[in-house]
């Protein structure tokens, strides 16, 4: 319970300032910046504990870069809701990982879900489906640019608003479902070969994509970073990598469904950012669907508790 806490309050903080960062930067800089600075941060774990994988062999290192890959692209679609659709919106969809992770856990680990569980998950997925569903005659919630104040009075809504702000909802789905199976794999793993080689060895594959990637998403003319904005990603790094190593502690320490199901609760952070910093407000369809999420997650986690 304690690492999952950990870990919502990282992954919330981290949110918020991966969205300061991507509107800044662009999500391809922000997730390299990002991760660069997780990556030396348990390069420096790594020289003070001396961890062994003398246990892993070579199918398991596979396994291990495998959970990794799939880490990323949870990130990659996450940022890009991030910078697409409002905070609040994209994290209360982006958290119904832990949904993912706990069925995962229940049907291939037989951990037990529980009644309270399972109307956790379904009001999640009810609440998704509320958030997520086009209405002609409801506006859509919107995001204020994080470079630009937020103003007491939203300004009229838009075709495009509208359009921009459902366009992150589907890079939220595929978060949420990249972060639920990259989750249940980090934790499982954790078990096996401990929280720390777990994290590092997946962590150095995703880096390792990215440098790969660079050349084809790094072009100069995808530099639209600020330093304003490179700050920002290098503090989503730091925050995030304080979240997975506290999520894959916890993993290596109880069941895996506890974690993830404690830990996505993170949404209230970005939620509470998201009104306050960038004078987002929802239609009455997405605040229920909200509610329904932040509902169901806390009954997961209660029940995997």
């Amino acid at each position: 319970m304690i690492y999952g806490l950990t870990a919502a309050v990282m992954w919330g903080v981290a949110a918020v300032t991966a969205t300061f960062a991507v509107r800044r930067a662009g999500t391809f800089i922000t997730l390299v910046v990002g991760q660069g600075v997780g990556i030396v941060i348990l390069l420096v774990m790594f020289a003070v504990r001396h961890p062994s994988f003398a246990g892993v062999n070579g199918g398991d290192f596979l396994a291990l870069i495998g959970t990794g890959l799939i880490g990323l692209v949870g990130y990659l679609t996450f940022y890009k809701a991030l910078e697409l659709g409002p905070i609040g919106l994209v994290s209360a969809i982006g958290a119904t990982y832990g949904g993912v992770t706990a069925i995962l856990a229940f049907v291939l680990l037989s951990e037990r879900l529980g009644l309270a569980g399972t109307t956790g998950v379904a009001l999640s997925v009810i609440g998704v489906t509320l958030a997520a569903a086009r209405s002609s005659r409801e506006p859509e919630a919107v995001s204020i640019p994080a470079g630009e104040p937020a103003a007491p009075i939203a300004p009229p809504r838009t075709a495009s608003d509208q359009a921009h702000g459902r366009a992150g909802i589907p890079f939220a789905l595929a978060s949420a479902l990249s972060y639920g199976f990259g989750g249940f794999l980090l934790g499982y793993f954790s078990g096996r070969f401990g929280w720390f080689e777990t994290t590092f060895v997946a962590r150095s594959a995703a880096m390792v994509a990215l440098l790969a990637a660079v050349p084809f998403f790094g072009r100069p003319s995808t530099w639209r970073g600020t330093g304003t904005g490179i700050a920002w990603a290098v503090a989503a790094g730091v925050t995030d990598v304080f979240g997975v190593l506290a999520f894959a502690r916890g993993g290596a320490a109880g069941q895996v469904a506890i974690t993830a199901a404690v830990s996505s609760v993170y949404p209230a952070i970005p939620l509470v950012a998201g009104l306050a910093l960038f004078g987002e407000r929802f239609s009455r369809r997405q605040g229920v669907g909200v509610g329904l999420i932040i509902l169901g997650l806390v009954l997961l986690g209660g029940a995997a508790s």
